[in-house]
C-alpha cells in the first residue's frame, strides 16, 4: 500500500451496504470511509404493485436487478399471503448471483442470469421468443434493459418497487485523505457530487472512481472523475480486488 500505509477508500452506498462493504475492504487491509449516501425504501403507495403480483402467473417472466428488489418483493408477496414457490410461468430472471442468491434464499426458483451481471444483458439474452416481462426494480434504476427487451419483441411491464433517496455529505473532511471513491450505481455519483461545492467536487473528482459497471463510470466520467477503473466482474468483490492490485503496486 502507498507509503506503507492502508489505503483509504470511500464507500458510497446504503448504511447496510457500506457496512456489507466496509467488511470486505478491512479484510485486505484497506481502510473503509462510509458515507451513507442512499436510502432505499418501500414505495409509498403499494397499488401497482399489488396488481402486478395478484396477477404474477400471467407473465411470462419475472426480472429482478437487485438484492433490495427481492427483499421488498418478498415482504409484498408475503403480506398478501401469496407463496414463493410456484412452478412457471413465469419464469425467473436475476441480473446476477447475489440477487439470484436473494432469490433461492426466499424460496424462488431462479430460470435464467446472464453471463455478465449487468442489466442491459438481461434484457439482451433473456431466452425468447417474446412475452410478457414483469420488472420489479427501484425507481431509479438503470432502464436499458427496456428497449433492448422491446427490440426483441417482449412486451415489458416496469414496475418500481422501492424507491432511491440520495442523501446530502455534510463534511467532506473524511474524504480529502482518501485514495479511492468506489461507486455502485449512477445514483450514488449523483448523491455525492450534487451534494457538494464546486471546490470541494474538483477535490473529489482528482480522486480514483472504482466504479462497479459502464453505466456508472459513465456518470462519474460526466461530474468530472478522470482516474476511472471498473472491473472485469461487475460485482462488488472485483471492485475490491481491483482496488486490491492498484493499491499493491502504488
Amino acid at each position: 500500500m502507498k507509503g506503507g500505509h492502508a489505503w483509504r477508500v470511500v464507500i458510497t452506498r446504503s448504511h447496510e451496504g457500506n457496512a456489507e462493504l466496509a467488511r470486505k475492504l478491512r479484510a485486505v487491509g484497506m481502510e473503509p470511509v462510509p458515507l451513507d449516501l442512499l436510502s432505499l425504501l418501500p414505495v409509498e403507495d403499494w397499488s401497482e404493485v399489488d396488481r402486478s403480483l395478484s396477477r404474477l402467473r400471467s407473465y411470462d417472466w419475472v426480472l429482478f436487478t437487485s438484492p433490495v428488489g427481492v427483499r421488498y418483493f418478498a415482504e409484498r408477496m408475503r403480506h398478501l399471503g401469496f407463496g414463493l414457490g410456484w412452478e412457471a410461468p413465469p419464469r425467473v430472471g436475476a441480473v446476477g448471483e447475489r440477487t439470484a442468491s436473494a432469490l433461492r434464499s426466499n424460496g424462488v426458483r431462479v430460470d435464467f442470469v446472464p453471463k455478465q451481471f449487468l442489466s442491459i444483458l438481461l434484457g439482451a439474452e433473456l431466452p425468447g421468443p417474446g412475452g410478457r416481462v414483469l420488472l420489479l426494480s427501484g425507481d431509479i434504476g438503470e432502464k436499458a434493459i427496456l428497449s433492448r427487451l422491446a427490440g426483441r419483441g417482449f412486451a415489458t411491464e416496469d414496475v418500481a418497487i422501492y424507491r432511491t433517496r440520495g442523501l446530502r455529505v455534510a463534511d467532506i473532511r473524511p474524504i480529502r485523505d482518501a485514495d479511492v471513491v468506489i461507486f455502485g450505481s449512477p445514483s450514488a455519483v449523483d448523491a455525492l457530487c450534487g451534494s457538494l461545492p464546486e471546490e470541494s467536487l474538483t477535490e473529489v473528482t482528482g480522486k480514483v472512481a472504482a466504479c462497479i459497471g459502464p453505466v456508472t463510470a459513465e456518470a462519474a466520467r460526466s461530474h468530472g472523475f478522470s482516474r476511472i477503473v471498473e472491473p472485469d466482474a461487475h460485482t462488488f468483490d472485483s471492485v475490491v480486488e481491483t482496488i486490491r492490485r492498484i493499491g499493491t503496486s502504488a
